[in-house]
């Protein structure tokens, strides 16, 4: 009978999981289809108040007017994130990833950005950067463009700095502000859509759907997100992006699938066991990006209690080796093997010991070291996947 329930509740899940996947994919869809087709009014409205605006007699009139456009482009902006952020979340999205000088990307934001910093009486400090990276120049430039306006937004005084520092073989992009900073508890959910610490913020300073992108372009393209903060001493976000030449051709990213092939078909759930909120957020949503069920746990412990509670076996673990003061991601590999028998895993650390290495070795387990190189998680569940069919 015990058989047959673990069955029942097996076949429940996979459905569950079946019908979020379709109704994700179907929202998807409709984001994308709805962003487009709104855009299309605004735009006439636009081209509408601009032919008044010629017409107009009277200061009032000409403040109303301008009053109308302003609201109309805000709704523009948001439904235009809208559509990135519905891209960004689909399968068929493609990057044109390549050699990029930084100066071509950060000098127009710089340009763009200090008439915005001004206005609000905030000085922008630019620190100039000769160094080539490998990314998609378009999506590099909106990361950036978002993460300056965020700190100009929320900055009410003082000064925003972007810089560019050499992190071994990447370029971290650094984006300072002097203000109010955020408190340790919101560093994580500040990247969830529609999320706005400030709610004093008017509906023309954005719906919060700048860092989403921010988060979701990221992951999609291979650089780690950081963030530093303290409040009531500001912010620093920070995003490593590869230097061009430096990391050989496995790191050449414009010659690498989008994502892994047949990972989606297989269905494939995996246990993701990360205590740092924001990469677990990131990995998480880079492998939902695949098409991966993603079931998440901050450590240990709570990992056995979701396991227990959902009574599945995941096809595959992917697993922090550093846990805080819990067990560690060895530890924990272990224990599930000890209940469910042996499963693909990839331990993931900043420890790049022998010892760590050989322990892995011994126990057949993936390394893999942070920065997390998303090429070689793709192989590792590409390799899970070939194994379930």
């Amino acid at each position: 009978m015990k058989f047959w329930r673990e069955m029942e509740r097996t076949l429940d899940l996979e459905d569950a999981l079946s019908a979020a996947e379709r109704a994700n994919a179907s929202k998807s869809r409709f984001v994308a289809a709805a962003s487009h087709d709104l855009l299309q009014p605004v735009s006439a409205a636009k081209l509408y108040i601009a032919s008044l605006a010629d017409r107009c007699t009277t200061s009032e009139e000409t403040s109303i007017l301008t009053k109308a456009e302003s609201a109309l482009s805000g709704a523009e902006q948001i439904i235009e994130a809208l559509l990135d952020i519905s891209k960004l979340d689909g399968d068929g999205l493609s990057f044109d990833v390549r050699a990029v000088p930084l100066r071509d990307v950060l000098r127009p934001l710089r340009d763009e950005m200090e008439v915005l910093a001004a206005n609000k009486g905030l000085r922008l400090d630019f620190v100039e950067s000769g160094l080539m990276v490998e990314s998609d120049p378009a999506y590099l430039r909106r990361i950036v463009q978002n993460l300056l306006a965020n700190a100009i937004r929320y900055t009410d005084s003082g000064r925003v700095l972007l810089g560019v520092r050499r992190n071994g073989g990447s370029a971290r992009i650094e984006v300072w502000d002097t203000g109010p900073g955020i408190a340790e508890d919101d560093q994580s959910s500040i990247f969830e859509e529609f999320r706005r610490l400030d709610t004093s913020a008017s509906d023309n300073d954005g719906l919060g759907l700048g860092l989403a992108i921010v988060e979701r372009a990221c992951a999609r393209l291979g650089h780690p997100l950081g963030l530093w903060s303290q409040p009531g001493h500001g912010s620093c976000f920070m995003v490593n992006v590869p230097i061009a030449g430096l990391a050989g051709p496995s790191r050449d990213v414009s010659r690498r699938t989008p994502k892994p092939i047949g990972v989606a078909q297989a269905g494939m759930i995996a246990l993701l066991v990360e205590n740092d909120p924001q990469m677990r957020r990131a990995v998480s949503i880079l492998m939902e990006s695949w098409g991966v069920n993603v079931i998440e746990a901050e450590d240990a412990a709570s990992a056995h209690e979701l396991l227990e509670d959902l009574q599945i076996n995941p096809d595959a673990l992917v697993l922090d080796y550093q846990l805080g003061a819990g067990p560690s991601g060895v530890d924990l590999y272990k224990s599930i093997c000890e209940m469910a028998g042996p499963l693909p895993c990839a331990i993931i650390s900043a420890d790049r010991s022998a010892d760590l290495r050989a322990t892995c070795k011994a126990l057949a387990v993936e390394f893999m070291q942070k920065p997390l190189d998303r090429q070689k998680l793709g192989q590792f569940l590409n390799l899970v996947a070939h194994q379930m069919q």
